[in-house]
């Protein structure tokens, strides 16, 4: 898996057999899909789950969980933190466009605890760095496989956007 960021809220996400574009709607090879349910495209399965005008989209493919929180805009509720799951990579908006402030986000990746934390929507990541004890730059692309997902530890992958 081939994970590059477009900038706010937009990824692209290339599998060996698909493109999977996350944003606020999520495509799988220029398929759509808008809003909560259950979708399946080419072996991709979304489910999007309804957060107050958001959608919190769950995507799994090639045997990793991926979370697109969207612009959530509240601290996440213990229910929806159940239905989310273990996650494997998290995308997590940090401020900008009416999404969470840093310390709601860190809380949030607290709750759901994942393997790989992405940010998105944000306007300086020198808060955010500090609270996650982040010290590496940043990198044009993440490559990942399952088999290399960290085991003991959550770690950050701040993308620059192309």
């Amino acid at each position: 898996m081939i994970i590059k960021y477009l900038g706010r809220e937009k990824f692209d996400i290339k599998t060996k057999e698909n493109i999977i574009n996350l944003g606020y709607q999520i495509s799988v090879n220029g398929f759509q899909f808008v809003g909560p349910g259950e979708y399946e495209k080419n072996g991709v399965f979304v489910e999007g789950i309804e957060d107050n005008g958001n959608t919190i989209f769950i995507v799994r493919a090639e045997e990793m969980k991926i979370c697109y929180l969207g612009k959530i805009s509240h601290d996440l509720r213990e229910e929806e933190a159940k239905e989310i799951g273990d996650i494997d990579i998290l995308f997590v908006p940090l401020g900008e466009d009416s999404s969470v402030d840093i310390k709601k986000a860190s809380k949030i990746i607290s709750q759901i605890d994942p393997r790989i934390v992405v940010p998105m929507l944000y306007a300086d990541l020198t808060e955010f760095k500090k609270l996650e004890g982040i010290t590496d730059g940043e990198t044009d692309t993440l490559k990942i496989k399952k088999n290399e997902l960290p085991e003991d530890e959550r770690k950050n992958v701040i993308l620059r956007s192309i």
